[in-house]
């Protein structure tokens, strides 16, 4: 599929305001598992009515992911991110803005991941994303190899250190 023209994120559909509007009451009121599980219903129903690479269906994912990270699951939220990245170039070319800002949303996930096995589970396709993305000597792969490195070291020390979150997770949009 070759690269489509990069539209302006379109505006919330009519037909999904409401349930838009109940997941930003949800996280207003505190409840990011209810928010979480309403934007991850949104998002299978868009994929199937719409196609997984509709824009609609991927702006529900990028929502998903940014509700993961609130309801404190930020692996779940990596994932996301990553996927959603990689679905986007699919999209759009591989070094859009768009694409580049779920890329680094899967980073900032990733750098909150604290349980070690989620944080080795995901990084070979956090390394994989930032490759595609940035290319092979960008300074974000250093961090993450690192990080990686420390968690699965010999080290005890270096790999409590690393483990503690240390993400910008206040930077991830949806």
């Amino acid at each position: 599929m070759s690269p489509a023209v990069a539209l302006p994120a379109p505006a919330v559909p009519e037909f999904l305001a409401p349930r838009i509007e109940d997941i930003r009451n949800a996280l207003r009121a505190g409840r990011p598992e209810e928010a979480l599980a309403a934007a991850q219903g949104i998002s299978h129903e868009l994929a199937e009515s719409h196609g997984p690479l509709h824009v609609y269906a991927l702006h529900a994912l990028e929502l998903v992911a940014f509700c993961a990270q609130l309801a404190e699951h930020p692996a779940l939220a990596t994932e996301v991110s990553v996927y959603t990245a990689s679905a986007w170039q699919r999209v759009l070319d591989a070094k859009h803005r768009h694409v580049r800002q779920q890329a680094r949303n899967g980073v900032a996930s990733w750098l909150t991941v604290t349980n070690a096995s989620d944080v080795v589970r995901t990084a070979t396709d956090v390394l994989a994303l930032l490759q595609s993305v940035y290319g092979e000597d960008h300074p974000s792969i250093a961090l993450v190899e690192r990080r990686l490195n420390a968690i699965t070291g010999a080290d005890q020390r270096a790999a409590a250190d690393a483990l503690r979150a240390s993400g910008p997770a206040l930077s991830i949009r949806p």
